[in-house]
C-alpha cells in the first residue's frame, strides 16, 4: 500500500514542520515523489502546527502543545529549543490515553511514541525542528510512507511549496472516529486520530483524501 499512496512520483513538494502534523497534511505529503520538511524555515508565529496539534477528546476537540523557548532575533525551527514547562510529555501522553484509549489499536501504537515523551528537555538543546524531524519518522514507519523525505530547506525548485499553509481544507471523506456518534464528525485532527481509529487501514483514508485535495489542484 505505502508506494499507492505515491501519486506523482516524479514532482516534489515543500512543507512547513508540523508535530503530529494533520490527517491532511500527510495525505498531501504521501503523494509526492518527495518532500522537503523544512525544519530550516524561520520560526513563525503564526504557524502553531510547528509545536501544536488537534485530537478529539471526550467532550471536544483539544489542542495539544509542547512550550518553547523564544531565542532573540530571526530564528528557525531548527533552533527554536523546546521547554519542559507543564510537564508537557506527561500531559500530552495522559491526553492522548483519555481521547482514544477506547480505540481499537491504541495499545498498539502508543509505546511507539515513548522517544518523544520519555526524552529529556529539560536543557532546552532539543529543538522544534528535531521534535518534529522525530515525530514524522515514526508517522512515516507506522504508516509505511516511503517516498523520499528531505528535512530541510529544499535544494532544488519544486512543482508544489505548502511551507506557508496553516491548515489544509478538509477533504469530504470521512472515517471512523470513537466518538463521532455524540460529536459529530471531525476534520483537520492529528494523523494519531487517525491511526488510533483505524490502524493498518489508515494508508486507505490517506489515499481518498488525497485524492480529493490534489485532483482538483489544477497546479498538477
Amino acid at each position: 500500500m505505502a508506494r499507492e499512496l505515491i501519486v506523482f512520483p516524479d514532482l516534489q513538494a515543500a512543507f512547513a514542520p508540523q508535530y503530529f502534523g494533520s490527517v491532511e497534511y500527510y495525505a498531501v505529503m504521501s503523494a509526492f515523489g518527495r518532500v522537503y520538511i523544512d525544519t530550516d524555515m524561520p520560526a513563525d508565529k503564526r504557524l502553531k502546527t510547528a509545536h501544536r496539534c488537534s485530537v478529539v477528546d471526550t467532550r471536544d476537540e483539544i489542542m495539544l502543545t509542547v512550550p518553547i523557548v523564544h531565542p532573540h532575533g530571526r530564528h528557525s525551527w531548527n533552533e527554536t529549543p523546546i521547554s519542559t514547562h507543564g510537564r508537557w510529555t506527561h500531559v500530552h501522553r495522559t491526553a492522548l490515553e483519555s481521547a482514544y484509549g477506547r480505540t481499537a489499536f491504541f495499545e498498539y501504537y502508543i509505546d511507539r511514541l515513548s522517544q518523544v515523551f520519555d526524552c529529556d528537555y529539560s536543557d532546552h538543546k532539543i529543538t522544534v525542528g528535531q521534535l518534529d524531524r522525530t515525530c514524522d519518522s515514526i508517522i512515516r514507519d507506522i504508516l509505511k510512507i516511503d517516498n523520499d523525505v528531505v528535512y530541510g530547506s529544499p535544494y532544488e525548485d519544486v512543482h508544489k511549496d505548502y511551507r506557508r499553509i496553516r491548515s489544509f481544507d478538509p477533504a469530504p471523506v470521512s472515517y471512523y472516529q470513537l466518538r463521532a456518534d455524540r460529536l459529530g464528525f471531525r476534520w483537520g485532527q492529528s494523523i494519531l486520530d487517525l491511526i488510533f481509529n483505524l490502524g493498518p487501514e489508515a494508508p486507505l483514508i490517506l489515499r481518498q483524501i488525497s485524492n480529493n485535495i490534489l485532483f482538483t489542484d489544477n497546479d498538477l
